[in-house]
Parts: C-alpha cells; sequence; structure tokens
C-alpha cells in the first residue's frame, strides 16, 4: 500500500494514496462556513467549494497562520472532496505489514483519528490516517456533503 508522506508541526503522518486526489500549495481561502468550526476557509477547487479543515488535534500548536509555504491535500471520500491543511508534502511511502514494528503510546491512539504508526527506515516514525475518520472527525458538529457545486463553473 502506498501512502502520501505529509508534515505537520515536525510530525510525519501518512493518508493513503489511494485518497489523494491532488496536492497544492496553500492560496487565499474564502470565509469557512460559520457553522463548521473546524473549518479554516472555503476553496475554489475547479470548479467545487470544498471545506479546508485544520486538524488541531494532531498540531503540537493550536494556531497556525495559513502561509504560502503550506499545502492543501485534496481528499476523495466515497464520491465528495475535502481538503486538508498540511505544513507540507514530503514523499510516497510503500508500506506493507513488514514496516508495522512501531506502536503510537497508549495515551496517544485514538479511536476517532484511526491513528497507527509504522516505523521506515529513511522516514521515521509515520502515523497513518484513515481518511473516512478524519471526514467525521472535521464534521462531527455537523453533517454535510463533502462538496459544493459552483454554479455557472464548469
Amino acid at each position: 500500500m502506498e501512502f502520501l508522506i505529509l508534515e505537520i508541526d515536525e510530525t510525519r503522518f501518512g493518508i493513503p494514496t489511494s485518497d489523494v486526489r491532488e496536492v497544492v500549495r496553500a492560496v487565499s481561502l474564502g470565509a469557512p462556513a460559520r457553522d463548521s468550526p473546524r473549518m479554516i476557509g472555503m476553496l475554489d477547487f475547479r470548479g467545487q467549494i470544498l471545506g479546508v479543515f485544520e486538524l488541531d488535534y494532531l498540531r503540537a500548536h493550536a494556531e497556525h497562520q495559513l502561509s504560502p509555504l503550506d499545502h492543501f491535500i485534496i481528499l476523495q471520500v466515497e464520491d465528495g472532496l475535502f481538503a486538508l491543511r498540511v505544513d507540507k508534502a514530503i514523499d510516497i511511502m510503500t508500506w506493507d505489514s513488514d514496516h508495522a514494528n512501531a506502536e503510537l503510546p497508549a495515551t496517544a491512539r485514538s479511536p476517532q483519528t484511526g491513528l497507527q504508526s509504522v516505523s521506515h527506515p529513511r522516514l521515521g516514525l509515520v502515523h497513518l490516517l484513515d481518511t473516512r475518520k478524519l471526514w467525521a472527525n472535521v464534521h462531527a458538529d455537523r453533517l454535510l456533503p463533502p462538496a459544493a457545486k459552483v454554479e455557472g463553473v464548469e
């Protein structure tokens, strides 16, 4: 299985490449939806308005200003899209069960985040993310479709 390796506060995370639609540089965002406190803004991505989320529970520092050096990871969940703001996308890692020799401390493991960890010989400890659980977490306060079509844009 392949994972896109990304970095948030110098901690490495992996997302299955099968869930990654695209990686783009951060750009200015529209105002976030009022009833979605985990959303940092709205992104026009090829005619679709996507919510962009800051996963503060994955960050060592709760506050982070958007920078042009940041990346947005466009993720596919079933038939919808959403974006995740990360410090940077680093590499693609191929992982199999032979690499799974490291565990997160019991206090850091959470069924809500779907985190499990692997030790990679070159990348070090990588925490694996479950895209569907991420989607559920960012919308825990509110249920809405992953993306909305922008009228008049092809």
